[in-house]
């Protein structure tokens, strides 16, 4: 442990040592650092699964991804990212089949992340990032399902489309979109803005979920009808709902209905994802969930970490000489923290 936190440490210092633009490879106890015009493209390139890639505090281009790859931003959050820049990756990302095992993490993407229509791709890991939407893209009657999927701590700005996914667990997100098909998940611990102004048909936070165990969810929908169409024979615990839904043939226990959300939090206004807002209850204790906790982000397994900053240790300060000393040295001193999770 101790080795691999020096071989990190390493790789920030040397992101300052050059530039910015430099993307780190591990592969094989072996690091290479990438620079030139795509440095993320020929890291990847080189990589073979199982190999991880660090992406500094910059704006880079996707492209589809078909390995089974750990990729690590330095984050997203403004205040967290002061001394390096967010990581930043333009346009859409499209998962392909041979990219079971990829982790994602720490990152904004500015588009979609859409895994291949029909294709199986398993073990995937979206964790502590930012994106407009996800779409698992496939048949109403999926054939080759992707499994033991989990999106954890990620913001998500549209909908999280599931037709292609199943046997996975969607937890301690917040969500601005609505939740599309799927079958047979874990949906636990989110923060569901999908809300609108006036009754929209057809327009649903939980729609063709089925066989599903919703849980500790925080649901803003305010209307009676549309909280949920289409899903059966799920079950739904210990969420907060602004409304009281209609049961169908799905199963409620231990609910909290008609939980006004304005003054729920700590900090928090309007149906739109705000870094400054604080999603903490404000009163802990009152609502909570399966496992005994708050419901919400901040409780269950995947707790949401503050500022959602990335497991490896992190660059917190950084201060450059504007000119070199005596001895013709830039002096250069750079705080780095270790994470615990």
């Amino acid at each position: 442990m101790k080795t691999n936190f020096l071989s990190v440490l390493l790789l920030l210092i040397t992101f300052f040592g050059f530039s910015q633009q430099k993307v780190a490879l591990e592969s094989n106890g072996t690091t290479t650092v990438f620079g030139g015009s795509n440095p993320f493209l020929d890291a990847y390139n080189a990589a073979t699964d199982g190999d991880i890639i660090y992406l500094p505090g910059a704006t880079m281009t996707g492209f589809a991804i078909d390995k089974g790859v750990t990729i690590i931003g330095a984050g997203h959050y403004p205040n967290a990212t002061l001394a390096t820049n967010p990581t930043v990756i333009n346009g859409n990302i499209t998962i392909n089949e041979n990219a079971d095992g990829l982790h994602l993490e720490g990152i904004q993407f500015t588009g979609s992340i859409t895994f291949g229509n029909n294709a199986q791709v398993d073990d995937v890991t979206i964790k502590r990032c930012k994106v407009v939407s996800i779409n698992y893209a496939g048949n109403a009657t999926p054939v080759t399902p992707c499994l033991n999927n989990l999106i954890a701590e990620t913001i998500i700005t549209g909908d999280l489309t599931m037709t292609n996914l199943t046997s996975s667990m969607i937890s301690n997100n917040i969500i601005q979109g609505k939740l599309i098909n799927g079958s047979n998940n874990g949906i636990t611990n989110n923060i569901l803005m999908y809300s609108g102004s006036s009754s929209y048909t057809n327009h649903y936070v939980f729609n063709n979920q089925d066989n599903c165990f919703i849980s500790n969810n925080i649901v803003f929908r305010p209307y009676v009808s549309e909280v949920h169409a289409g899903c059966e024979m799920s079950t739904f615990s210990n969420n907060i709902f602004a409304v009281a839904p209609l049961a169908g043939s799905n199963t409620f226990v231990n609910n909290y209905f008609s939980v006004p959300i304005a003054g729920l939090f700590v900090n928090q206004s309007g149906a739109t994802f705000d870094y400054t807002h604080d999603y903490q209850l404000a009163s802990s204790g009152i609502y909570l969930g399966t496992d005994g906790n708050d419901v919400g982000i901040y409780g269950g397994v995947f707790s949401y970490k503050t500022e959602s900053i990335p497991h490896n240790p992190h660059i917190v300060s950084k201060s450059v000489a504007t000119q070199t000393n005596v001895a013709g040295e830039l002096p250069v001193q750079i705080t780095v923290e270790a994470q615990n999770n």
